[in-house]
């Protein structure tokens, strides 16, 4: 989500040519070059100083294949323990991609003489980027570690590192406020796919099929899930999922970023077979039952600790029951069946999407199906964030369940494919 900017940041408006070069005749292009000239032109954002946050001004430009970043920080090295609150996510700042709130984690560590390291994760390729490998280009002005002097850093990183875009991006804190708005790419040159040119519109969630391609989630709008609830330690976040309800189902999609298993003992896709779901607040817990082609449950799969490689089917019932049904096409009395859910284990990246029977869930929270409902859905394994969807009904609607909606934005930019 979106946070509220703050402080004097206030001025940035939703606008994306207000963080274009404030006169394009005078603007000529950033190089990396510790000097600072070339941003003479371009608009800064004031940063309100706190006890958390010392850097005094931000600037971004998005400049054909790669985006330019800026930062004054108020002494030497400041950004790498700033940020907008007292959570944890110290010198963590994001890009965040339209439409969909996809995120690119950029961490900010002190490197002493060398000034910062930064550093992102670019979850196309599973590559880390900094400026030690040559991934990113970093420069600091000359008085940089001067007392008392102006500390200027100035970052640029491969577009191609990007997230899922529709045509704009915008930078802030990770987990934090949003300094900068809505920019741009300025060049002026086209980012569509060669392969695709098919215009991409937002993604309203109504072609959403679970099937175990989530090609179909691409665009829909997601919120961050971290398992520690101050922020990630690494320059990726550990995971992202959706929401959505349509035609008397509950649709849910969640993907892990090279989860942890000193975290929870879970893994490999382990760590998305169990999902806690809220019905107007009424508790229930579900689970993955491993389901076989010919319609076989394997009951005791999902005690396993990891998954193998590639992808799984599954049957959804609620945790605790009977355990009667030995085929899904013929469930047992003391069995519910909820729907269907598959999990693919990736190299770096694990995947699930599945759906769920709103009707039933209701009944068993004692909910009629004229009333509207909440629901809230938690990865309990993967993270402590609720995905919510309000306004529910088991009628033949589609509720989009999520903050960062950008109406009306039927772009034509930038489908771009993750590396398969």
């Amino acid at each position: 989500m979106y946070k509220a900017i703050s402080g004097l940041a206030a001025g940035v408006f939703a606008v994306s040519f207000l963080a274009f070069p404030a006169n394009a005749d005078s603007y000529s292009g950033i190089t990396i070059d510790g000097d600072f000239s070339d941003w003479d032109s371009v608009v800064k954002y004031d940063v309100e100083l706190t006890d958390t946050c010392r850097v005094n001004q931000v600037a971004m430009v998005w400049d054909g294949d790669w985006i330019y970043i800026y930062m004054d920080e108020a002494m030497s090295h400041s950004a790498s323990w700033s940020s907008s609150n007292t959570a944890g996510t110290n010198g963590q700042y994001c890009i965040t991609t339209d439409g969909n709130n996809e995120t690119l984690v950029i961490y900010v560590t002190d490197n002493g003489a060398n000034g910062n390291k930064i550093e992102v994760t670019d979850l196309n390729t599973n590559t880390v980027l900094n400026n030690e490998n040559g991934g990113l280009q970093v420069a600091f002005n000359s008085e940089y570690l001067t007392w008392g002097e102006p500390s200027l850093t100035e970052i640029a990183i491969p577009a191609s590192a990007l997230p899922d875009y529709i045509s704009t991006l915008s930078f802030g804190f990770y987990l934090g406020d949003t300094l900068i708005s809505d920019v741009a790419d300025c060049s002026g040159m086209s980012h569509d796919d060669p392969d695709d040119p098919t215009p991409t519109p937002y993604n309203d969630g109504s072609g959403i099929e679970i099937d175990g391609d989530y090609e179909d989630w691409r665009y829909y709008p997601r919120t961050i899930i971290e398992y520690d609830t101050s922020g990630t330690h690494f320059s990726h976040h550990d995971a992202d999922g959706s929401i959505m309800s349509r035609d008397g189902k509950a649709y849910l999609y969640c993907c892990t970023n090279y989860f942890e298993d000193e975290d929870t003992g879970y893994a490999f896709g382990a760590e998305l077979t169990e999902v806690t779901v809220w019905v107007n607040g009424a508790y229930t817990q579900i689970r993955g039952i491993e389901l076989s082609p010919d319609g076989s449950l394997d009951w005791d799969a999902y005690k396993q600790r990891e998954l193998s490689p590639g992808t799984h089917h599954f049957a959804l019932f609620y945790y605790g029951d009977a355990q009667a049904s030995s085929n899904v096409n013929n469930v047992q009395p003391g069995d519910t069946y909820l729907g269907d859910m598959y999990i693919t284990v990736g190299e770096y990246q694990d995947e699930t999407e599945f759906w769920f029977d709103i009707a039933t869930l209701a009944e068993r929270a004692g909910v009629t199906p004229s009333e509207a409902m909440t629901i809230d859905v938690q990865f309990h394994r993967v993270g402590k964030k609720l995905l919510s969807a309000s306004g529910v009904s088991t009628g033949p609607v589609i509720v989009i369940a999520l903050s960062a909606v950008a109406a009306g934005s039927y772009f034509t930019y930038s489908r771009r494919k993750k590396a398969e």
